[in-house]
């Protein structure tokens, strides 16, 4: 009938839609299959097949660094002329309580994210915006839940302009498990898994990866700032430059210019599984070599000497700051400080912060994490020029002069301190550029830098703590371990300067023993002594 007719057309186009869908997904699986072919085929004819976990193909990663430098370091004048895209900066800070608990020299109730993390950020970030950069902050919560006043209170901190993203309850959940993968009981339920907080930061910069130049990801004890950045960067293509230089060589190898005559007529090999020996002072280096080199950070305190009591590094005859571990056998040659400078306390740890000593000194500095006994030197290729090397797995090692060669300890069965963890020198995060991070990802860390983590290289479940703990994820150790890259700190104490992190919780000088701790100043000075003693072994002569 003719009421009938409209229902009729309704069914008909209603027939014809999904008609067209079957067809639409029919040729979306048939492309995908004829792809999946395609790939097959390629493997068969023994092309290397895409990597699983690739992210990104269109990035042009053999110039990155030199852009990004330029984005970072150019004037204000410079995007009249040019494009004016500003560097763009992702800042991630991980937190684990809103409020101390009155652990580790830490006061019971005290106020961390106001007092402590809140200023660390705001200084860090406005350091960053006075340069130009866009930067958004993205903030990471152990803690249940942050209120709307208190996230007001950190974006009306926050300069003008600044994004401001949070993820509170972020402490993932998991099953602990035993090392065959089975439930370590049988009754075993669901448990937070806090050692896993310092991974969520990855879900974060693989969301956000194309969006920013540049990615921040520290604890949130840490003072960042553009200084660090600009330095680190600068490093970094100096780096990538002789990396470039070494391709393009008819050896395949970068070359320190006006290199010294090396008269040694025998070069000791390592005593442990590294390819290279501890004996390394201007060698030539290999374009893989210097991809696994990096700007590496240490962390220093502030000696807090504001009580009533003398402080326990300053007491004593000597004090114990004065008196410092192989001290004997390494001597600070503090003559540099005439030479080339001193350490600037200002670029790391001039925090205006109720929590810090205000205005500190040189000599107030103070490293706990490493000594000189792990630590060699070298002179590098190029404007890297000599830098310290810090610990490093032997078989990832690209070789440096180990301030202990020629026997300096007075022990021969004395070997080289490899992965020693009151020694590997924690840094308490990374900072990286997008091509960098997609070179982590997809090159150099086995089982990928980003999730998901799955697979036998994380043993099925990444939150298991045989992958590592919290320092494995937040402190870079992954990245210095599994993925084999050799930190180095620059013995200009300009750059080294510039790669002092101020870990201004400065609680450990409250909580370790005092043998462990020893003054930047001298430890930049030991490294001169090693130095001298590398271009004396140069000559043939005894390095003690």
């Amino acid at each position: 009938t003719i009421a009938d007719r409209p229902r009729l057309w309704r069914s008909m186009l209603l027939f014809t839609a999904l008609v067209c869908c079957s067809i639409v997904l029919c040729m979306h699986e048939k492309l995908i299959d004829f792809s999946h072919a395609e790939d097959q085929e390629q493997t068969a004819e023994g092309t290397e097949p895409m990597m699983r976990r690739r992210l990104s193909d269109d990035v042009n990663h053999d110039m990155d660094l030199e852009h990004v430098l330029h984005l970072a370091t150019r004037t204000a004048e410079d995007t009249f002329t040019e494009d004016p895209s500003p560097f763009r900066v992702l800042f991630i800070v991980t937190t684990l309580s809103e409020y101390d608990k009155g652990t580790r020299g830490t006061v019971n109730g005290a106020d961390r994210l106001k007092d402590l993390v809140l200023p660390l950020l705001v200084d860090g970030v406005e350091s960053m915006v006075h340069r130009g950069w866009s930067v958004d902050v993205y903030l990471i919560c152990g803690f249940e839940e942050l209120k709307e006043s208190r996230r007001q209170m950190i974006q009306d901190a926050l300069p003008t302009g600044v994004g401001l993203e949070v993820w509170d309850d972020a402490i993932p959940y998991y099953y602990v498990k035993k090392f065959n993968q089975q439930l370590k009981r049988p009754d075993q339920t669901i448990e937070f898994a806090p050692h896993g907080l310092s991974r969520q930061h990855r879900f974060v910069v693989k969301d956000k990866l194309m969006e920013y130049d540049f990615f921040v990801a520290f604890e949130d004890d840490i003072r960042v700032t553009a200084d660090h950045v600009v330095n680190f960067l600068e490093m970094s293509t100096q780096i990538d430059r002789m990396r470039r230089a070494a391709e393009h060589s008819s050896d395949g190898k970068a070359r320190v210019e006006g290199a010294l005559e090396d008269s040694r007529t025998v070069r000791r090999k390592s005593m442990d599984k590294a390819t290279v020996g501890n004996d390394l002072v201007q060698d030539p280096m290999t374009a893989d070599e210097l991809r696994r080199l990096w700007p590496g950070f240490i962390r220093a305190e502030v000696v807090d000497n504001r009580g009533e009591q003398p402080h326990p590094l300053l007491e004593g005859s000597p004090p114990a700051l004065d008196n410092f571990k192989w001290k004997q056998f390494v001597p600070a040659s503090m003559e540099y400080e005439q030479s080339f400078g001193t350490v600037d306390p200002n670029v790391c740890c001039d925090l205006d912060s109720p929590r810090t000593p205000p205005n500190p000194t040189k000599d107030d500095l103070v490293l706990w994490e490493t000594d000189i006994s792990a630590t060699g030197v070298r002179h590098y290729p190029g404007e890297i020029g000599w830098a310290a090397t810090m610990p490093v797995e032997d078989k990832a090692d690209v070789g440096s002069y180990w301030s202990g060669e020629g026997n300096s300890y007075n022990d021969p069965s004395f070997k080289r301190p490899r992965r020693v963890d009151a020694l590997l020198g924690q840094q308490a995060g990374w900072m990286a550029t997008r091509s960098q991070v997609l070179y982590f990802h997809e090159h150099a860390c086995p089982g990928g830098f980003l999730p998901h983590f799955d697979g036998k290289d994380w043993y099925s479940d990444s939150l298991q703590t045989r992958n590592g703990a919290v320092e494995f994820w937040s402190g870079g150790f992954q990245l210095f371990g599994r993925c084999r890259l050799n930190r180095i700190l620059s013995l200009d104490p300009k750059r080294f300067s510039r790669q002092i992190l101020y870990h201004s919780s400065n609680n450990k000088q409250k909580t370790k023993t005092r043998d462990k701790f020893i003054r930047l100043s001298h430890f930049l000075g030991q490294l001169y002594t090693v130095k001298e003693r590398a271009l004396k072994s140069l000559q043939g002569e005894t390095t003690q």
